[in-house]
């Protein structure tokens, strides 16, 4: 059998160019004027000579085997330009007993006398080498000089009248400044992928076509309907979206060798060069949790309560301190209130042979000790916490109350767009008889999706009311850090991206009681530890029990009138609470219980030695302050009866 190989690509200069039917032409005419007829036809359009990895040859080289016997091709660039590929085929076509016949070059594989095909074969490939060496010099050159510009990235478009200006396209930002958002607050690819398909929001490829379209262009690229984990990192990993053109990211050795990643100082960096969509300080955040998720095996799943759509503020930081695990964070509800505690994952999921103890830590517990303990940092170190640059602080350049104005727009337009299809869709139903269950099944979808919008929405809303800080560039712009600490500090709880911002990892013990470490070294300027700062409250607390004691001059006291006493000056006490309190002045002897109600408890010692056993608690306390002193000067004054676990919840 007969059969003609050819082959088209870009690799071809315009002066030698012969497309591919002018190929079969050449072949079909010499083959009739040597009494032959092609049987079949093998062809590569688009590919370059320079690999030999082309499906129509490879075809040709597999059916060598079963019924083809004769090759003809025009000349032997047709058959590849790599010059030892096509000496060693040659060398494959005499061994196999197969016919090779090279129309222009004169070859054929019966007579192999000509002793030029080594250089006709050599010149080939220097011509492609030629033609690659000359393409990476050009692109190079404006590589260099910043003006190589392919396809804008998603969130951006080209300026209509000059094509080197980029544009941002606000409802594409948006969509950007949400998946990172998303990410900061916890959510991992995949979750931030399946938000952004629930909603709608079309995918880069979607608004790509249909910018193609606007622009009358058609192409035969995939379009992806639904946004995977892969679209979400491409994202967060791009510095394109805070002002930097990276150029010669990849670069190839050989001709249509693989792409390799070129080092980051090798590259052609632009900084500021077109508008940013994300602030430097928050892409530098973003990267730094993708590093410490990569460190820490953190998955987004995890950095939620159970049950809940709004993924904890503690998701990524907190370890158990004996084997090294994550707290998985737990909710429940009990008779008199919602519980929210985080337990040794290890623990609660292989039991205490593998980890002994439970590691628990109510979450209210947790951030009375955080923000203890960034008070501690800010009045020891006001001055070394003033001199941190801000960026290491900044968020959005719009302010909280901006975005939350936006949102309830949002919220607002996505119900009257309800409203008005629910009025269509019963004009529609009262107008078309018997299409009633098409008509409800096609409004019935787009209400789903637009109740899905709000639903989002409000969520975003919800978690926004939420947050701390106030942004820097706005109308009460914060001058330093100092001031941002300050903020969380008067708004009495952290957000989750206070959390990342502020805390590197919080290591629980088996006591529930975490070990800070702070991020920018504050952890390692200042001594600090929960368990020592409980113990100095216990001991305030009883200070101020036996004070309170000397202070009664009645002779007696009670447990009503001793709760009443240390919740007025600040430390909040039930008469069940202030039990174990008395409990320890009767193993001290200063109270005896009595069998009078109304004077249930008898002072048994004086005012001097009372004074005097107060020094076992507080050595330093001078002997005239007064309980109201003492309290006044403890400044952490919270609610501390926390729940622990031994071996158990």
């Amino acid at each position: 059998m007969n059969a003609g190989y050819v082959r088209l690509s870009r690799d071809d200069d315009h002066k030698n160019y012969v497309s591919i039917e002018n190929q079969k032409l050449i072949i079909n005419q010499y083959a009739a004027d040597h009494g032959a007829v092609i049987d079949r036809w093998y062809e590569d359009d688009g590919i370059s000579g320079y690999i030999f990895d082309r499906p129509g040859f490879q075809q040709m080289m597999a059916d060598l085997d079963r019924d083809v016997d004769t090759v003809y091709v025009k000349d032997f660039s047709r058959l590849g330009r790599h010059n030892a590929k096509v000496l060693l085929l040659l060398d494959e076509f005499q061994e196999r007993g197969k016919h090779l016949i090279v129309i222009d070059d004169n070859y054929d594989s019966m007579d192999s006398s000509d002793d030029t095909i080594g250089i006709k074969t050599w010149f080939n490939e220097r011509y492609v080498k030629d033609t690659s060496k000359k393409i990476k010099r050009a692109i190079g050159a404006r590589q260099k000089d910043g003006t190589l510009m392919t396809q804008p990235p998603f969130g951006y478009r080209r300026n209509e009248k000059d094509k080197t200006i980029l544009e941002i396209v606000p409802q594409e930002a948006e969509n950007i400044k949400l998946v990172y958002e998303l990410y900061i607050s916890g959510s991992g690819y995949r979750k931030i992928a399946n938000y952004l398909t629930d909603q709608g929001i079309p995918t880069p490829s979607m608004v790509r076509h249909e910018r193609e379209l606007e622009e009358g262009r058609m192409t035969k690229r995939s379009i992806a309907t639904k946004w995977t984990d892969s679209m979400v990192k491409d994202l967060l990993d791009n510095d394109f979206y805070i002002g930097t053109f990276r150029l010669r990211k990849r670069a190839r050795n050989t001709v249509h060798g693989k792409d390799k990643r070129v080092p980051k100082e090798e590259q052609c960096i632009f900084e500021n060069h077109h508008p940013a969509i994300i602030d430097k300080a928050t892409f530098s955040l973003v990267q730094e949790l993708k590093e410490k998720r990569n460190r820490t095996n953190y998955r987004g799943s995890r950095g939620q309560w159970l049950g809940s759509e709004i993924p904890n503020p503690f998701g990524s930081c907190l370890f158990c301190k004996d084997c090294g695990s994550r707290l998985t964070p737990i909710k429940r509800k009990t008779s008199s209130r919602e519980r929210k505690y985080y337990i040794c994952t290890t623990y609660n999921t292989k039991g205490k042979s593998y980890c002994s103890k439970a590691h628990l830590i109510e979450e209210e517990d947790l951030m009375e000790d955080v923000l203890t303990y960034i008070k501690m940092c800010r009045n020891a170190l006001c001055e070394v916490i003033a001199t941190y640059d801000l960026k290491d602080f900044e968020a959005e350049k719009k302010s909280i109350e901006e975005k939350r104005q936006e949102l309830h727009t949002a919220i607002s337009e996505r119900k009257n767009q309800l409203k008005v299809l629910l009025t269509q869709k019963v004009k529609d139903l009262s107008v078309a008889a018997g299409n009633e269950e098409l008509i409800n099944e096609t409004y019935d979808s787009l209400q789903q999706d637009l109740l899905a919008q709000i639903h989002g929405l409000e969520l975003q809303l919800t978690e926004l009311n939420e947050t701390a800080i106030e942004t820097p560039d706005v109308k009460d712009k914060l001058k330093n850090a100092l001031d941002v600490v300050d903020k969380i500090i008067a708004g009495g709880t952290l957000d989750r991206r206070d959390i990342e911002l502020l805390i590197d990892r919080i290591d629980v013990d088996e006591n529930g009681m975490p070990e800070i470490t702070l991020k920018y070294g504050l952890s390692n300027l200042i001594n600090y530890s929960p368990a020592d700062e409980m113990n100095r409250r216990e001991n305030t607390i009883i200070a101020i029990v036996m004070k309170l004691i000397t202070e009664d001059e009645r002779g007696y006291t009670s447990a009503k009138y001793l709760s009443e006493h240390i919740t007025d000056l600040g430390f909040k006490k039930t008469k069940q609470s202030i039990l174990p309190y008395i409990e320890l002045m009767k193993e001290m002897g200063i109270l005896e219980a009595t069998e009078n109600p109304l004077k249930p408890y008898n002072i048994m010692k004086s005012k001097e030695e009372i004074t005097t056993l107060i020094q076992d608690f507080l050595p330093d306390l001078p002997a005239e302050i007064t309980a109201k002193q003492l309290s006044d000067d403890y400044l952490h004054c919270y609610e501390c009866d926390r729940w622990y676990a031994g071996n158990g919840i």
